[in-house]
């Protein structure tokens, strides 16, 4: 795995099903704004107007926030997912 500034840092896989390059979450699928960001290919400032919007996340302090990928996820899936007509 690459090194950055002494941390170990993920490599993005294809998602299998979608094809998609995702970035691992670390173990427990908590990441920072910074990651999910990267996960979805969107700036600072989308994740933050997602989390005023409601996206799944934990306060840390006043300025830290953790998201839990998982939870996330199925949110954004919900959120913006296409539906197909009936």
């Amino acid at each position: 795995m690459p090194d950055i500034g002494g941390m170990s840092a993920k490599v993005s896989k294809p998602d299998a099903a979608t094809g998609e390059n995702k970035l691992a979450a670390n173990d427990n699928g908590i990441v920072d704004k910074k990651e999910y960001a990267s996960r979805w290919s969107f700036s600072l400032r989308t994740i933050d107007n997602l989390l005023r919007d409601g996206l799944p996340h934990l306060k840390v302090g006043k300025r830290r926030v953790r998201i839990f990928v998982a939870d996330a996820d199925l949110w954004m899936r919900e959120r913006f997912s296409q539906q197909r007509a009936a």
